[in-house]
């Protein structure tokens, strides 16, 4: 059997997705001014710069299709940054003020919108990964029977 290409394998979408909603979040300007100008002024700039590098990192790691233990590993790294990203932007709001989403007015869509991409592109990577695992247990059982 082939070892499958970048474009038969769904997991090169769902990093795609994944890189797609990071860079949105990174240079996106409407998340980062949830974020007061306090004393905690480098969160968003460090957050921001995280968003990128982790959408650029998720999109290379499509063109790792033929390192499937590598591409695996670089894709639970991506998750913990992930987590990262999440942990600083909640962390700002929370110390900002500004992490309430749900006000006298209503529910504040905006809000829920941008604390709910990390999460998002968490998802995403967490199906990547667990289709680059289909592969290899895939790759190893064609091993396995020669």
């Amino acid at each position: 059997m082939q070892q499958p290409t970048m474009i038969q394998r769904i997991q090169s979408l769902y990093l795609l997705l994944a890189g797609l909603v990071l860079l949105w979040m990174g240079l996106a300007q409407a998340p980062w001014q949830l974020l007061g100008p306090t004393a905690h002024a480098w969160i968003g700039p460090v957050a921001r710069g995280l968003a990128v590098l982790l959408a650029v990192a998720a999109i290379v790691l499509i063109f790792r299709y033929q390192q499937l233990e590598r591409q695996r590993t670089l894709v639970v790294l991506e998750q913990i940054g992930v987590l990262l990203l999440a942990l600083l932007y909640v962390g700002g709001m929370y110390l900002d003020g500004t992490l309430a989403v749900r006000t006298e007015k209503g529910i504040l869509w905006d809000r829920v919108l941008w604390i709910g991409q990390p999460v998002l592109a968490y998802l995403l990577l967490w199906l990547a990964r667990r289709g680059i695992e289909r592969d290899i247990a895939l790759i190893r059982s064609m091993d396995r029977l020669r």
